[in-house]
């Protein structure tokens, strides 16, 4: 089995207090000049997100630090600016604003669902593009692409939805859930997406409830999921709601099982109720193929830079990828503004050109004149016509008695059928 990486919230509050919210990768400069090429971060710092913050920004510092060292973007450096979106919608309007207005960026990586369905309005708008590595939302199902200026690139919830239902019914043979859903717009959208496949195969979904955002106490909410008398509770919530609902549980003597969303899948949630409260909840999430020569390289990168390996579920690759990715673009277009990242970011990573798997081998088959197809450590990324993309297979997580979150199975995406 393989335990997942060990990053908590802490560790994130002393990055942010150690550099601020603008966290700009070492600058390598090799044969550069002119202006820097600006890129921003928008991501939760601080909030439901804040455990997931430090693996992402690690990720973003090792694709700015690898085109550096490679020349930078048509000879220009790269700089790479962080701003803290709260993991709220405000927050991230604020965040995007500032980027935008006051850093000067000419792209927006990272926001997670809530923030990047506020943004598509400024993002097409101001022509900057923002690209999610996280949210996972249906609403951007249709909704990105070339001339939205809306992107993602890690899986959505309407493929989620599908390896939820599918393994809890092929792997832990569960036919039975009571569903509890936080009324926040990534949660919904991976709760409507898990119970429309799951009854579609044969599920029974036995009592649906939902929980109001920044609640203290479920002690309503917890009688009414008693009321099912449930084996398994599937919890599509945030890290606050959720730990104090599997907390609360606890204390009142419920013996659940729980199958969690992305939401819940860290160490900070395990570290916050407890390994004896934890353990035996489970959740898949994307995961690459191993062996696959784009996700080892970046992961031999990443131990080298960083000291530990990147994982599964902590969207270190979808991150990284898409920051190559947008480099790539630039290179393809020879200039660095968000309208060329948008006219050029499906091309660049599309099949039909030339396979290359980091920015250097993207750069030298683009001065060859060649047409490339960039192969991330995330997977293909080959976008849609939505600028969405698929993943190569799913990894399915559960908590052990230690409190590890470690993989019990990985199962190739095409097992899975359409939602």
């Amino acid at each position: 089995m393989t335990a997942i990486l060990k990053t908590n919230r802490r560790r994130c509050l002393a990055l942010i207090g150690a550099v601020g919210l603008a966290l700009a990768a070492p600058s390598v400069a090799l044969a550069q000049d002119g202006e820097p090429v600006k890129m921003g971060l928008l991501v939760g710092l601080s909030g439901d997100m804040g455990p997931w913050a430090p693996a992402l920004n690690n990720a973003a510092i090792l694709a700015v630090e690898e085109i550096n060292a490679d020349g930078g973007i048509l000879g220009r450096p790269v700089t790479l600016i962080a701003e803290d979106n709260n993991s709220t919608v405000d927050g991230a309007m604020r965040g995007a604003t500032k980027l935008v207005s006051v850093d000067g960026v000419s792209v927006i990586i990272g926001p997670e669902s809530d923030p990047i369905v506020a943004l598509r309005g400024y993002a097409k708008d101001n022509k900057i593009p923002v690209i999610s590595t996280s949210g996972g939302t249906e609403a951007l199902d249709d909704a990105g692409g070339t001339g939205t200026y809306i992107y993602r690139t890690n899986a959505s919830d309407s493929f989620l939805g599908v390896v939820h239902a599918k393994m809890l019914l092929d792997e832990i043979k569960q036919d039975e859930v009571v569903l509890v859903v936080e009324n926040l717009e990534g949660t919904k959208s991976g709760a409507e997406t898990f119970k429309r496949a799951y009854e579609r195969l044969g599920g029974t979904i036995t009592k649906e409830i939902t929980l109001a955002p920044g609640q203290t106490s479920y002690l309503s909410e917890l009688a009414d999921v008693a009321s099912a008398e449930p084996e398994m509770v599937f919890l599509a919530v945030g890290q606050t709601a959720g730990v104090n609902f599997v907390k609360q549980a606890y204390q009142r003597g419920y013996e659940w099982d729980y199958w969690v969303t992305a939401e819940l899948q860290s160490p900070d949630f395990v570290n916050a109720v407890g390994a004896e409260v934890a353990a035996g909840a489970m959740n898949p999430v994307s995961s690459q193929v191993e062996g696959a020569k784009s996700w080892e390289r970046f992961s031999d990168a990443y131990e080298a830079r960083f000291g530990e390996k990147p994982e599964p579920g902590f969207y270190q690759a979808e991150t990284y990828d898409a920051f190559i990715a947008v480099a790539l673009a630039m290179e393809a277009a020879g200039e660095t503004t968000g309208e060329a990242v948008d006219a050029n970011l499906i091309k660049v990573s599309g099949p039909g050109g030339k396979s290359v798997i980091s920015f250097a081998d993207g750069v030298a088959a683009l001065k060859a004149g060649e047409e490339i197809d960039y192969e991330g450590a995330s997977g293909k990324l080959d976008f849609d016509e939505h600028g969405n993309v698929t993943i190569p297979a799913t990894r399915l997580l559960k908590v052990s008695e230690d409190g590890e979150w470690e993989t019990v199975t990985i199962v190739d995406s095409s097992a899975f059928p359409a939602n």
